[in-house]
Protein backbone atom coordinates (compact mmCIF):
# COMPACT_ATOMS: atom_id res chain seq x y z
CA UNK A 1 0.00 0.00 0.00
CA UNK A 2 1.10 3.37 -1.31
CA UNK A 3 0.93 6.29 1.50
CA UNK A 4 0.54 9.81 0.28
CA UNK A 5 3.35 12.25 1.48
CA UNK A 6 2.05 13.81 5.00
CA UNK A 7 1.14 18.11 4.09
CA UNK A 8 0.98 20.55 6.79
CA UNK A 9 -2.75 21.34 7.14
CA UNK A 10 -1.29 25.52 7.35
CA UNK A 11 -1.10 24.21 3.37
CA UNK A 12 -4.43 22.95 2.87
CA UNK A 13 -6.83 25.75 1.26
CA UNK A 14 -9.61 23.63 2.25
CA UNK A 15 -9.20 24.26 5.84
CA UNK A 16 -8.51 28.06 5.57
CA UNK A 17 -11.89 28.06 4.03
CA UNK A 18 -13.79 25.98 7.08
CA UNK A 19 -12.61 28.50 9.65
CA UNK A 20 -12.91 31.51 7.25
CA UNK A 21 -17.03 31.07 7.77
CA UNK A 22 -17.23 31.32 11.29
CA UNK A 23 -14.43 33.69 12.17
CA UNK A 24 -16.54 35.77 9.71
CA UNK A 25 -19.42 35.09 11.77
CA UNK A 26 -17.31 36.04 14.59
CA UNK A 27 -16.69 38.96 13.47
CA UNK A 28 -19.73 40.70 12.22
CA UNK A 29 -21.26 39.59 15.34
CA UNK A 30 -18.51 42.16 17.53
CA UNK A 31 -19.68 44.72 14.90
CA UNK A 32 -23.16 44.24 15.19
CA UNK A 33 -23.09 44.66 19.03
CA UNK A 34 -20.98 47.09 18.67
CA UNK A 35 -23.69 49.08 16.46
CA UNK A 36 -26.12 48.10 18.60
CA UNK A 37 -24.78 49.85 21.84
CA UNK A 38 -23.00 52.91 20.35
CA UNK A 39 -26.66 53.80 18.11
CA UNK A 40 -29.86 54.65 19.63
CA UNK A 41 -32.58 54.53 17.16
CA UNK A 42 -35.31 55.94 19.31
CA UNK A 43 -38.10 54.09 17.57
CA UNK A 44 -39.39 52.39 20.98
CA UNK A 45 -41.87 54.29 23.16
CA UNK A 46 -43.38 53.32 26.45
CA UNK A 47 -46.53 53.85 26.24
CA UNK A 48 -48.81 53.23 23.29
CA UNK A 49 -51.90 54.25 24.51
CA UNK A 50 -51.01 57.50 25.02
CA UNK A 51 -48.88 58.04 21.97
CA UNK A 52 -52.72 57.18 20.21
CA UNK A 53 -54.15 59.42 21.74
CA UNK A 54 -52.24 62.02 21.06
CA UNK A 55 -52.64 61.43 17.36
CA UNK A 56 -56.39 62.40 17.60
CA UNK A 57 -55.15 65.96 18.60
CA UNK A 58 -52.89 65.92 15.85
CA UNK A 59 -55.53 65.43 13.38
CA UNK A 60 -57.51 68.08 14.99
CA UNK A 61 -54.95 70.45 14.56
CA UNK A 62 -54.47 70.07 10.84
CA UNK A 63 -57.91 70.61 9.84
CA UNK A 64 -57.92 73.35 11.56
CA UNK A 65 -54.94 74.70 9.28
CA UNK A 66 -56.97 73.52 6.27
CA UNK A 67 -60.31 75.49 7.83
CA UNK A 68 -58.58 78.62 8.46
CA UNK A 69 -56.32 78.15 4.86
CA UNK A 70 -53.42 78.77 6.30
CA UNK A 71 -49.92 77.91 3.72
CA UNK A 72 -46.62 78.91 4.08
CA UNK A 73 -43.09 78.82 2.30
CA UNK A 74 -40.19 78.26 4.57
CA UNK A 75 -36.80 78.96 3.53
CA UNK A 76 -33.35 78.50 5.26
CA UNK A 77 -30.51 80.85 3.92
CA UNK A 78 -27.00 79.74 4.34
CA UNK A 79 -26.03 82.18 7.45
CA UNK A 80 -28.67 79.85 9.62
CA UNK A 81 -31.55 82.47 9.48
CA UNK A 82 -35.10 80.61 9.07
CA UNK A 83 -37.71 83.07 7.29
CA UNK A 84 -41.39 81.68 6.94
CA UNK A 85 -43.62 83.53 4.61
CA UNK A 86 -47.08 83.06 4.74
CA UNK A 87 -49.61 83.08 1.25
CA UNK A 88 -50.46 86.54 1.10
CA UNK A 89 -53.65 85.22 -1.03
CA UNK A 90 -55.28 83.29 2.56
CA UNK A 91 -55.48 84.68 5.91
CA UNK A 92 -52.66 85.66 8.14
CA UNK A 93 -51.86 83.35 10.79
CA UNK A 94 -53.09 83.80 14.50
CA UNK A 95 -50.69 84.02 17.64
CA UNK A 96 -47.41 86.14 17.76
CA UNK A 97 -45.20 83.23 18.45
CA UNK A 98 -45.18 79.31 16.15
CA UNK A 99 -43.09 76.69 17.27
CA UNK A 100 -40.88 75.09 14.20
CA UNK A 101 -39.99 71.71 14.60
CA UNK A 102 -37.16 69.93 12.41
CA UNK A 103 -37.18 66.52 12.79
CA UNK A 104 -35.05 64.00 11.02
CA UNK A 105 -36.36 61.08 9.06
CA UNK A 106 -34.14 58.55 11.11
CA UNK A 107 -32.04 60.11 13.85
CA UNK A 108 -33.92 61.66 16.78
CA UNK A 109 -30.93 63.19 17.96
CA UNK A 110 -30.68 66.26 15.25
CA UNK A 111 -33.95 66.90 15.80
CA UNK A 112 -34.31 70.88 16.56
CA UNK A 113 -37.35 72.59 17.71
CA UNK A 114 -37.38 76.63 18.33
CA UNK A 115 -39.89 79.28 18.29
CA UNK A 116 -40.08 81.53 15.33
CA UNK A 117 -41.24 85.59 15.74
CA UNK A 118 -43.40 87.25 13.68
CA UNK A 119 -42.33 90.34 11.90
CA UNK A 120 -45.08 92.02 10.34
CA UNK A 121 -48.46 90.30 9.40
CA UNK A 122 -46.85 87.38 7.07
CA UNK A 123 -43.33 87.38 7.78
CA UNK A 124 -41.91 85.26 10.76
CA UNK A 125 -38.55 84.62 11.28
CA UNK A 126 -35.82 82.56 14.09
CA UNK A 127 -31.90 81.82 13.68
CA UNK A 128 -31.38 77.72 13.00
CA UNK A 129 -28.25 76.17 13.85
CA UNK A 130 -27.27 74.41 10.73
CA UNK A 131 -28.77 71.02 10.01
CA UNK A 132 -26.74 68.08 8.85
CA UNK A 133 -27.34 65.68 6.02
CA UNK A 134 -30.55 63.49 5.51
CA UNK A 135 -33.88 63.82 5.27
CA UNK A 136 -36.16 66.42 7.46
CA UNK A 137 -39.87 66.33 8.31
CA UNK A 138 -40.61 70.22 9.02
CA UNK A 139 -43.66 71.27 11.25
CA UNK A 140 -44.80 74.55 11.85
CA UNK A 141 -47.22 74.46 14.58
CA UNK A 142 -49.22 76.24 17.47
CA UNK A 143 -51.79 74.41 20.22
CA UNK A 144 -54.44 74.85 17.93
CA UNK A 145 -52.86 74.07 14.25
CA UNK A 146 -50.67 72.58 12.39
CA UNK A 147 -48.37 72.78 8.48
CA UNK A 148 -46.13 69.73 7.44
CA UNK A 149 -43.58 69.81 5.17
CA UNK A 150 -40.23 68.00 4.09
CA UNK A 151 -37.18 69.13 3.24
CA UNK A 152 -33.91 67.33 2.11
CA UNK A 153 -30.74 68.86 2.04
CA UNK A 154 -29.55 68.41 -1.45
CA UNK A 155 -32.75 70.13 -2.71
CA UNK A 156 -33.34 73.94 -2.58
CA UNK A 157 -33.89 75.41 0.63
CA UNK A 158 -36.74 76.24 0.56
CA UNK A 159 -40.43 73.77 1.69
CA UNK A 160 -43.46 74.49 1.00
CA UNK A 161 -45.93 74.03 4.29
CA UNK A 162 -49.31 72.90 3.98
CA UNK A 163 -52.28 71.34 6.14
CA UNK A 164 -52.22 67.68 6.21
CA UNK A 165 -55.25 67.25 6.13
CA UNK A 166 -57.71 66.57 2.99
CA UNK A 167 -61.91 66.23 3.99
CA UNK A 168 -63.40 63.47 2.42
Amino acid sequence: MHHGQATNWKREPWVWMLISIPLAAVIMGVVMITLAINTWSGLVVDDYYQQGKHINRVLARDRRAFELGLAADLAIGTDGVVTIRFDPARPAPPGDDIELSLVHATRPGLDRSLQVHRIDSRLFTADLVLLGQGRWNVYLQTPDWRLTGSWHSRQPNRVSLLPNYSPE
